[in-house]
């Protein structure tokens, strides 16, 4: 284990990944959360292909695929010309 122990604001995704890569990496780490528990807020979050990534290097790709809810269809626009009407399955993005 390395000297210095690492103190980690936030235990949303950035801050659990930082402290999950740095604990593989051998620190001792402690997450500070202001939230009593883990619990869903909000409707979601949509990640992208790069996200799973992420979590295959973290060792978490299969648990998050696991529980992941992969939508039928993703159509992305210009947001100010509402152009560009190109439908994708999620599938190709998430083989």
């Amino acid at each position: 284990m390395r000297q210095d122990p690492i103190i980690i604001a936030g235990g949303g995704i950035g801050g659990l990944a930082a402290a999950i890569a740095l604990a593989q990496k051998g620190f001792q780490v402690t997450v500070l959360e202001r939230a009593s528990r883990y619990q869903e807020i909000g409707a979601g979050i949509q990640l992208g292909p790069n996200a799973f990534h992420a979590f295959d290097r973290l060792g978490l790709g299969d648990a998050a695929r696991a529980i992941a809810v992969f939508i039928d269809k993703l159509r992305l626009m210009d947001a100010i010309s509402a152009e560009g009407d190109h439908p994708c399955r999620s599938r190709q993005l998430f083989p």
